[in-house]
């Protein structure tokens, strides 16, 4: 199952060709998408309102057809052990990321992002970039 970062459902909505023609492939049953992305989404079109009618068709579009991984405890347990790692590691990174890659890790979901830099840092973490 695929988890889509925000950086994969912001060039989804952009209508980057590669990532268009990569979800068409899939079934929609294989996409999740976490409620980090889905926060992180809602915080950019709010910082951006005019975006908010262009994007928000295709946005919940997207939201009905993919299935929704929340953040729970169970997770934060994993997004600490995690935390953990990478401070003892000296690579610390952001939190969004951090909570994302505890999402993917714990349900053990392929992360679809074309940010790679951050969520590399993070061990048994499988990574996808669509628009390679």
């Amino acid at each position: 199952m695929y988890l889509l970062d925000t950086t994969t459902v912001s060039d989804y909505l952009r209508g980057n060709v590669e990532v268009l023609n990569k979800l068409k492939s899939i079934s929609p049953q294989l996409i999740a998408i976490s409620s980090i992305t889905k926060f992180e989404i809602e915080y950019g079109l709010r910082k951006k309102p005019s975006l908010r009618k262009i994007y928000q068709p295709p946005l919940e579009a997207m939201y009905a057809q993919t299935k929704d991984i929340e953040f729970n405890t169970i997770v934060a347990i994993e997004a600490a052990k995690i935390r953990d790692e990478l401070v003892k590691a000296g690579t610390p990174i952001g939190l969004a990321d951090l909570l994302i890659s505890a999402i993917a890790r714990y349900h053990k979901l392929i992360i679809v992002t074309s940010n790679t830099k951050h969520f590399l840092k993070v061990q048994n973490l499988q990574l996808e970039d669509w628009k390679l």
